[in-house]
């Protein structure tokens, strides 16, 4: 797929040129070794050690950062709707009309490459800002490389279940970080699944980093609270569209662990050997002489794809 790297220079020419002069003087800049202007973060911020190796980092992406890491994730995570096809966070049905590719909500992954110079290095200076505040978190985040990059977005009814990381999602021993973006979200917790349940909210700009033993956190995004957002973060390239509630996840793992397959052919965007049951093509639904949805050749009869396309799939328990 195309990269995102040209997006680098644009996000980082907003980050340095729209912070307002007092965020800045408390703010510390993280640069890569590319990217001009790198992004800005509040130091002073401490961090609230939720459990052992649970950081809680309140407000540490100032407001300018805020709107240039949710420009980073639309477009990185919309770039296949720019060119008509499923991928990213969308997915085009058999009415040619858009949809989130997860019901409520949206989910893509993909190697760090897919994203702008910087990226990488500011998920590891979030890491060891979190590791100041949590003797369980220093060696993880030392040792800490991110590889792949994660974007979520929910709408103002999105959820996600209790669950802990699998390790061919993230590395056993390294720590898992994320930023939260746009409105607030009820994050749930808890260290093992028999545990008391505990939330916390995310407000725009938190950080959290679990590591050590926290790396198995039991975790929820229990409720978005709507129209939460800062007045000054827009949703990007609409007028009139909610913000919603964007996480963006840096994970140190790769195909050594297992995780060989990007989000587009988990959820069937494109479909491989490695998309889940539930998102492989189904047979029906178009209209005689209708465009393949593989293909686009105008050859389909029977359902949404060509029997080309659907044999070279070889989903053949689904006819």
């Amino acid at each position: 797929m195309p990269q995102a790297a040209r997006w680098g220079s644009k996000v980082a020419s907003r980050v340095a040129t729209a912070v307002p002069r007092e965020e800045a003087a408390s703010a510390t800049l993280i640069s890569g070794e590319a990217c001009a202007g790198g992004w800005l973060l509040d130091e002073s911020v401490r961090g609230r050690e939720l459990l052992p190796g649970f950081v809680h980092l309140p407000r540490l992406i100032p407001p300018a950062s805020q709107q240039a890491l949710l420009e980073l994730a639309f477009s990185v995570a919309g770039e296949s709707r720019t060119q008509g096809q499923s991928g990213g966070w969308y997915r085009q049905e058999a009415d040619e009309k858009w949809s989130l590719n997860d019901g409520t909500k949206a989910r893509f992954w993909d190697s760090i490459s897919r994203f702008p110079t910087g990226f990488r290095e500011l998920g590891i200076a979030l890491a060891k800002l979190a590791a100041r505040d949590s003797a369980e978190l220093r060696g993880p985040a030392d040792a800490f490389d991110p590889r792949v990059g994660a974007l979520n977005y929910y709408t103002s009814t999105g959820r996600m279940g209790w669950h802990a990381d699998d390790y061919n999602f993230a590395k056993k021993e390294r720590p898992i970080v994320m930023a939260n973006l746009g409105d607030a979200g009820e994050f749930g917790f808890k260290l093992r699944k028999n545990d008391p349940d505990q939330s916390v909210r995310l407000n725009s700009g938190d950080v959290i980093v679990f590591g050590g033993r926290a790396r198995d956190l039991v975790h929820a995004m229990l409720r978005v609270h709507p129209d939460t957002a800062p007045s000054e973060i827009r949703a990007p390239g609409a007028v009139g569209v909610r913000v919603g509630r964007t996480s963006i996840t840096w994970r140190d793992v790769g195909p050594e662990d297992g995780l060989t397959f990007n989000s587009d052919e988990r959820l069937g965007l494109t479909v491989t050997e490695n998309t889940l049951p539930k998102y492989l093509p189904k047979r029906g639904g178009a209209s005689r002489g209708a465009a393949c949805r593989g293909c686009k050749a105008s050859s389909t009869v029977d359902g949404q794809y060509c029997q080309k396309c659907w044999d070279a799939w070889g989903p053949q328990q689904q006819r």
